[in-house]
């Protein structure tokens, strides 16, 4: 078991990229039950509002600090996080092969959720890459649900297709709320070893969204090059960087605690 910190009342796991990635193909060889959460800035801001979405994070399995924010206040309050750990990244150092030596195949991934045709066209690109050789992922199944309910989304024929796929790896991209809300309503249902609330990695994968690079992703400015590629995004993050500050004062007072 790692160590846990808590930043703004929310866990975080002092671990890696590299750690995290073997920990989630350990899951998958064994078969174990494993929650990924990947809270950022957003995830921070929501959860002081919304008692349920925060304990969606605190029940998690494995929750990492996806946002370079998350990493400055956990060293403002003097308790360091070893890196930033993206989603993003995490699934990417996995599909490229991150956790081979442990589970030793393809892993298969299903996708739930994304805009209309979007998780059909990550599953189509990403089998088309693992048949040239390409990537350590196959695409067993996707299912697009809508804009409805949480409760619309889990009908049982629904849970028994993502179960019947034999998937390794359940990718949700639902909106943070509603799929962490999910997830943590169908857990106990679900016969899939690792899952998680990606929103962003379905577009990445569907090649309808373009990651920032590296530098940016370093830089603390992805949500930046997010707003060029997704203007209607910058009300959020205009709202979460005026939160940043206060949370900032919050993380010094804890320091020394």
């Amino acid at each position: 078991m790692t160590q846990r910190i808590t930043i703004a009342g929310l866990p975080f796991d002092v671990i890696d990229t590299a750690g995290a990635a073997e920990r989630l193909a350990r899951a998958m060889r064994d078969g174990q039950r494993l929650f990924l959460s990947t809270p950022n800035l957003n995830f921070l801001v929501t959860a002081q509002r919304d008692a349920v979405f925060r304990q969606s994070v605190v029940e998690s399995d494995l929750s990492v600090a996806d946002g370079m924010p998350v990493v400055w206040l956990a060293r403002l309050q003097g308790t360091p996080l070893p890196e930033r750990v993206a989603g993003s990244t995490l699934f990417d150092q996995l599909r490229a092969g991150a956790g081979q030596a442990v589970l030793g195949r393809a892993i298969k991934v299903y996708f739930f959720g994304g805009p209309p045709g979007v998780a059909q066209q990550a599953c189509e690109r990403l089998n088309a890459e693992h048949a040239a050789g390409r990537g350590q992922m196959r695409c067993v199944g996707w299912h697009t649900p809508g804009f409805g309910p949480v409760e619309q989304m889990a009908a049982p024929e629904v849970i028994a297709a993502i179960n019947a796929s034999g998937a390794d790896f359940l990718v949700v991209a639902l909106g943070a709320q509603k799929g962490q809300a999910w997830i943590l309503q169908n857990r106990a249902r679900l016969q899939v070893p690792v899952v998680s609330h990606l929103g962003a990695v379905v577009n990445f994968v569907a090649g309808t969204v373009q990651r920032a690079p590296p530098a940016w992703q370093r830089w603390g400015l992805e949500w930046l090059w997010r707003i060029r590629q997704e203007p209607q995004l910058f009300k959020r993050y205009w709202g979460d960087g005026w939160a940043l500050l206060g949370l900032a004062v919050r993380a010094l007072g804890q320091r020394g605690r």
